[in-house]
């Protein structure tokens, strides 16, 4: 990399600094207006923030000790700088090298916004989805979940019944799961790419929402809000394997409402879930996020079995699912690469990131580490795409999370993979 390139990343991650200051000597009582209400004083037993709503017979709602503020290892990424730069890297190569894929970066934007006037349901989603970041991003991914398990999902947020889960991935940028290593901020500032809508207003056309500002200005590349959608809804996923493939594929469509929205590329988008999956894996790799997020998910199906009479696994059995997994592995794939002329060798070996294959645990409990790394790699999508890394660090782009999830995998008598 270019001293001038390492020097200004430098200076654009020290606005990354404060994702180490919790759990380094910040108390409390600082760290609390930063991060997000649903806490308890471990001395006192003292709520901080909202009281969940109480009812009779019904589980009684724990929010983590103020000790869960920090501890956190992921708060700074496994990649150089401590931040997801690296995942993204070669967006600078194709700004420089290949103006067609730039070109066609540009005119696949407008053609999807232009498209989408004709169906008032995709705006509608997208400008739900725009305005999730504020407004809740569980909220607008839960109907993924199903109809009945979706519903008692949200009407337990209302409640503030789910503190746990609530403080790890609600609270918009606020949440504890997400913080400033994975906000893209670094990134965007980094590479300083202007939005669809800014650079062919002519062409571009807008779908505003009355009172909300849904056009931001900030540079483009990778997608704050795909990648906030897609961590959430991966964090999810592996907490409710039971609508892992439907949860990651409402992740990646939330990021396609932005292409619709005209505020982002489709390269924004496939960067955006680049680096969401990246930061979801490192969360999961760390121990204490680990336990935190397993107590989470315990508070879900508490909560869930309590307003339904149905496990999750049996309302997701019974349930009209919001989109079948085979639908769900195919739409994937298509917001995987969105068409874009193959850039590199089309017959790379698929090198699966270090920490990619936590992501299949608990969809796969019986499966091993190295077994889980060889079902990413079967079921990777092509070589090639202009976003595919290529070297020893692994490919993110490459990632079929969706097929993953949805596939039959048998153990051979010699440890191998059977995968359909």
């Amino acid at each position: 990399m270019l001293l001038s390139e390492s020097s200004r990343l430098r200076y654009l991650l020290s606005t990354v600094v404060a994702a180490s200051l919790v759990g380094s000597g910040t108390t409390a009582a600082q760290a609390l207006p930063l991060t997000v209400p649903y806490l308890r004083e471990p001395v006192t037993g003292q709520v901080i923030g909202t009281a969940p709503k109480l009812y009779p017979g019904a589980p009684v709602p724990e929010p983590f000790t103020t000790d869960y503020l920090g501890g956190y290892i992921s708060d700074v990424s496994s990649y150089d700088f401590g931040v997801y730069w690296e995942v993204v890297r070669l967006f600078d190569s194709l700004k420089g090298q290949h103006p067609e894929i730039m070109r066609a970066n540009l005119d696949k934007a407008i053609a999807i916004n232009n498209a989408a006037a004709a169906d008032p349901e995709l705006i509608r989603r997208a400008q739900e989805d725009a305005a999730a970041d504020k407004e809740g991003v569980m909220e607008a991914i839960s109907d993924a979940m199903g109809p009945e398990l979706g519903q008692a999902f949200r009407a337990a947020l209302a409640d503030n019944r789910l503190p746990k889960t609530q403080y790890l991935l609600g609270n918009g940028y606020a949440a504890r799961a997400g913080g400033l290593a994975s906000s893209t901020f670094p990134e965007k500032y980094y590479f300083q790419y202007r939005r669809p809508y800014q650079v062919a207003p002519a062409h571009v056309k807008r779908y505003p929402v009355a009172g909300k500002d849904l056009y931001p200005t900030s540079p483009s590349f990778p997608s704050g809000h795909t990648n906030q959608a897609v961590w959430i809804t991966t964090l999810l996923a592996f907490m409710l394997p039971e609508v892992a493939p439907q949860l990651v594929f409402r992740g990646a469509q939330s990021g396609h409402s932005r292409v619709v929205m005209g505020v982002h590329y489709p390269l924004d988008v496939v960067g955006g879930r680049m680096t969401g999956q990246a930061a979801a894996a490192d969360r999961l790799n760390d121990p204490r996020m680990r336990d935190a997020l397993h107590q989470a998910s315990v508070e879900i199906r508490k909560e869930i079995k309590w307003r339904t009479g149905k496990d999750v696994g049996e309302l997701a059995a019974t349930e009209i699912p919001y989109i079948t997994a085979k639908q769900a592995a195919q739409e994937y794939s298509e917001y995987l690469g969105y068409g874009f002329t193959p850039t590199y060798h089309l017959d790379a070996p698929m090198v699966v990131p270090k920490a990619a294959p936590v992501l299949l645990e608990a969809a796969f409990p019986e499966l091993t580490w190295q077994q889980r790394e060889e079902l990413l790699r079967i079921t990777a999508a092509p070589a090639g795409h202009p976003l595919d890394w290529q070297g020893p660090g692994g490919s993110w782009q490459r990632i079929n999370l969706v097929k993953a999830l949805t596939s039959k995998v048998e153990v051979t008598s010699n440890r191998s993979l059977r995968v359909t």
